[in-house]
């Protein structure tokens, strides 16, 4: 159960960012002095108080209708606090808007964004500038380090979000990107285009990497598959570039006439947009 110390803890901080959110958002200025309570009572939270606090319903239970604005202004705190390169103050406001508002997804893909792709270039600045420059292995270390953090985050936020493509999307990307695991982000891509909304390009984006992995055969069959069920009068589709594709692989694959795709005039209904 959460600790009576630690509820009565996160109900004084939650008190203050209603308070201070309210007046942010009005247009009332919020004195240094304000700020610097909220800045100097959020290390007192640990990320696991935090997440036990929006288990239990605190948040939303406190903030009640001011949830939404709440959140809007630790936002713009905690974009305030990335410009500094302020790790810790921005890391700590991630998870503090996240836990008081779950709904918006620019909340968690930025922030995830701020925590695999800007905090390892900061880390590895911050280690040149006092003369102590990392070695490669060392930056690789860090890089991965950050991206699984970012990655930890998105999986928290597919809990309230199971069914968004966008979130699986971040993570196959941080995958391939920051931990170099192509496989993983290629399954990461396949989950994502099955799933209701899935933008176009998480299909073709799979079969690239199916080809990338030496797989063709799967990419061949996966591109027939998806191009059945993609509307022609949609250009975002791309159906023609999809045939394209196709009808590359079938070359590479040296596939027979009869073993070729032969597109059928009508067109399956499908997900995506």
């Amino acid at each position: 159960m959460f600790s009576g110390v630690v509820r009565s803890r996160a109900t004084t901080l939650l008190v203050v960012l209603v308070v201070l959110g309210v007046a942010g958002w009005t247009g009332a200025r919020v004195g240094a002095g304000a700020w610097a309570v909220l800045r100097a009572d959020m290390p007192v939270l640990t990320s696991a108080d935090i997440e036990a606090a929006a288990g239990e319903g605190i948040m939303v239970g406190l903030l009640g209708g001011f949830r939404a604005v709440t959140a809007d202004f630790l936002w713009v705190r905690a974009n305030a606090v990335w410009e500094e390169q302020d790790i810790p103050g921005t890391q700590t406001l991630i998870k503090l808007v996240t836990a008081v508002d779950s709904r918006p997804l620019l909340f968690w893909i930025n922030g995830s964004r701020m925590i695999g792709y800007d905090m390892p270039v900061w880390r590895i600045d911050a280690a040149a500038r006092e003369g102590d420059a990392m070695p490669a292995v060392v930056q690789a270390r860090v890089y991965a380090e950050q991206a699984r953090a970012a990655i930890s985050l998105l999986e928290r936020a597919r809990v309230y979000h199971p069914e968004e493509a966008l979130l699986v999307i971040e993570i196959a990307n941080l995958r391939h990107r920051k931990l170099g695991d192509l496989a993983g982000a290629a399954e990461l891509y396949r989950q994502a285009a099955r799933l209701p909304g899935a933008p176009y390009y998480a299909a073709r984006i799979h079969a690239e990497m199916l080809r990338q992995l030496g797989r063709e055969r799967d990419a061949w069959a996966w591109l027939v598959e998806v191009h059945r069920g993609l509307p022609r009068e949609d250009p975002m589709a791309m159906a023609e570039i999809v045939l394209g594709r196709i009808r590359e692989l079938e070359e590479r694959l040296h596939l027979t006439e009869g073993e070729r795709y032969a597109p059928r005039a009508e067109r399956l209904p499908v997900g995506g947009q």
